[in-house]
């Protein structure tokens, strides 16, 4: 069984090097971290001492936003929202605290024609039979400013490992221009290579992704960053589901 917390699309990836590209999102339950300024606190936010580490304070329904799943029952929902094979991103939530059940979805999302991309912090080591079948990993480590302490959002070991893999790249979240010193110090201990690197701005509306973006433009261009704007917030502010 799988602990999901919800199917949807077809869509757009908002965010990384596969931003635009049409796709199908399956996003699970559960999460290691506690960001203050996570976009998705519906997948963890399950109790008052984790509620109280987000920005809004709000706590939510395990039962409500937690559906145990079989894959079967996966690859149904995917095909009942769009029949066609198309690129599958599986968020959270954090999808590797589930990497041993994620091997059977991702084997049968293959044998189904789908491209497969796995959303992560970078804070838990893949299996080795899910690093093989997944077409890439979209690793974002956390910086000072989700809240959590350094010890629990960076694990050189787990990014070390996920910069060997040539298909991995990594989203760094950005507040200003003052974040660069931290991404710089991860990057080089973690050996990733430049063209591998995103920064994105932090923010849930268009106007302050913008303003954001605007203020590391130059940072990231001067470093050999990419940029990558949050595109369904663009779209669709902070619209569940989209």
């Amino acid at each position: 069984m799988i602990e999901v917390n919800e199917i949807f699309g077809p869509t757009f990836q908002g965010e990384g090097r596969s931003a635009g590209q049409h796709c199908m999102f399956i996003r699970l339950a559960g999460c290691n971290l506690e960001c203050t300024w996570c976009d998705t606190p519906y997948t963890w936010a399950y109790s008052d001492a984790k509620a109280h580490k987000h920005q809004s304070g709000k706590k939510y329904d395990k039962a409500s936003e937690s559906h145990p799943m079989l894959v079967p029952d996966i690859i149904e929902e995917l095909k009942k929202l769009y029949s066609k094979p198309t690129l599958v991103v599986i968020s959270g939530g954090e999808p590797l605290m589930q990497g041993q059940q994620l091997v059977e979805l991702v084997d049968e999302l293959d044998r189904n024609h789908y491209d497969v991309h796995i959303e992560t912090a970078g804070t838990i080591k893949p299996p080795i039979a899910l690093a093989a079948l997944t077409t890439q990993f979209n690793v974002s480590p956390k910086l000072y400013h989700s809240g959590n302490p350094t010890s629990k959002r960076i694990k050189h070991g787990v990014l070390f490992m996920f910069a060997s893999f040539r298909h991995s790249y990594f989203k760094f979240v950005l507040r200003g221009p003052e974040d660069f010193f931290e991404v710089d110090g991860i990057v080089k201990d973690a050996g990733i290579t430049l063209d591998r690197v995103m920064v994105m701005p932090e923010g849930t509306t268009a106007a302050a992704n913008i303003a954001v973006a605007k203020s590391i433009a130059d940072g990231a261009l001067e470093r050999g960053y990419g940029l990558t704007m949050r595109n369904h917030i663009l779209l669709w502010e902070d619209k569940r589901g989209r």
